[in-house]
């Protein structure tokens, strides 16, 4: 199950966080008109880079398969097809403080997304002869 989903559209990485037994975070590359590169980091810190990932393969990973597992959908999907690597980890720690910092982003802008609709709201009443 996705925690968060974060696409930067200048880097064209898409970026998701998992509530997950297996998987903690992954990032993927955007390669425009050919595979994708997939960095994966398990729950426990280890990080595996897959390259010439399939777009349809990568969706599949993010969400989970046909049952909800994104473990079991990297095991069918990603890892028979795709060239693995373990490589340098990206830092657990560090994109736990990156996801919290993007909740907060995100539970700020809703906040006054919604005060922003309650003044809308108090608004129109008045001019509506509304009290």
């Amino acid at each position: 199950m996705i925690i968060h989903r974060d696409y930067d559209q200048e880097k064209r990485l898409d970026r998701v966080w998992y509530n997950s037994s297996n998987v903690f975070y992954s990032e993927c590359e955007d390669v425009v008109d050919d595979y994708k590169i997939l960095r994966v980091v398990f729950n426990n810190g280890a990080t595996y880079e897959y390259r010439n990932v399939d777009v349809n393969d990568y969706v599949m990973f993010v969400r989970g398969g046909l049952d909800g597992s994104n473990g079991r959908a990297l095991n069918k999907f990603i890892k028979p097809k795709c060239e693995c690597e373990r490589i340098e980890d990206l830092g657990k720690e560090k994109l736990t403080e990156e996801l919290n910092r993007l909740l907060e982003e995100k539970k700020q802008k809703k906040l006054l997304e919604e005060q922003e609709n309650k003044e809308t709201n108090e608004s129109d009443e008045k001019e509506n002869g509304e009290d």
